[in-house]
């Protein structure tokens, strides 16, 4: 990440997103291992730096933990520009944090869905621990708003923080994609570099070729 970065330095940086109370922090403390707390207090923006172990290999991934209401648009507009995927959270119970939710994925697709990468992101539909009838979302609306943000690559699920339903599948989405298109991105790079190598290898065969063709013609 460019220095100019409040987050850490670190391989990747993962930012959570969606309304106050749907259970961002929550969600990101139970895959971390740490007490799911049914009384938490509003987050004020922060993030958690964590290191995992994927094939004999280990990545230091910040995760963005925002805040979520727009009282620090600034640091919003920060994890945006700086992270490199996505967890977009709304409860299945809250109509309003559905409608953020999507209007967040609109943002992420205008900053970043410009390159010639899509962004991993996952949304998530939280809180499925509740009573279906209460629920406000229906899974066909969620994916249906998904499948509108071709630039994104990624899906949509829905987890229950209080039973630890699917949380760790809702991060290894984004980690394995982040994970897979690094890797792709070293071979190419080592790809290249053997080509250059190749090349000048190529180059120093036929300068060396032609001196010695000329040095037998002055004999």
């Amino acid at each position: 990440m460019a220095s100019s970065s409040p987050f850490p330095q670190v391989d990747f940086c993962i930012a959570l997103l969606g309304s106050g109370g749907v259970g961002k922090t929550s969600l990101l403390k139970t895959f971390l291992g740490q007490t799911f707390d049914e009384d938490h207090l509003p987050t004020v923006d922060d993030y958690y730096v964590h290191t995992l172990l994927v094939d004999g290999r280990h990545f230091t991934i910040c995760f963005v933990d925002t805040a979520g209401s727009y009282s620090f648009p600034v640091m919003r507009k920060l994890a945006l520009t700086m992270s490199h995927g996505f967890i977009v959270v709304y409860a299945l119970d809250d109509m309003r944090s559905f409608v953020e939710a999507t209007s967040i994925m609109d943002q992420i697709s205008e900053l970043k869905g410009k390159g010639l990468d899509s962004v991993p992101v996952v949304l998530v539909g939280n809180k499925l621990d509740i009573d279906m009838s209460n629920r406000k979302v229906s899974p066909q609306k969620a994916h249906e708003a998904f499948a509108t943000l071709c630039r994104l690559e990624g899906q949509y699920l829905e987890t229950s923080v209080k039973t630890n339903w699917r949380v760790e599948k809702a991060f290894s989405e984004v980690i394995g994609t982040l994970i897979y298109k690094a890797k792709a991105k070293e071979r190419q790079t080592w790809k290249a570099r053997l080509s250059r190598r190749k090349k000048r290898l190529a180059k120093r065969r036929k300068f060396k070729e032609t001196e010695n063709h000329g040095e037998c013609n002055l004999m």
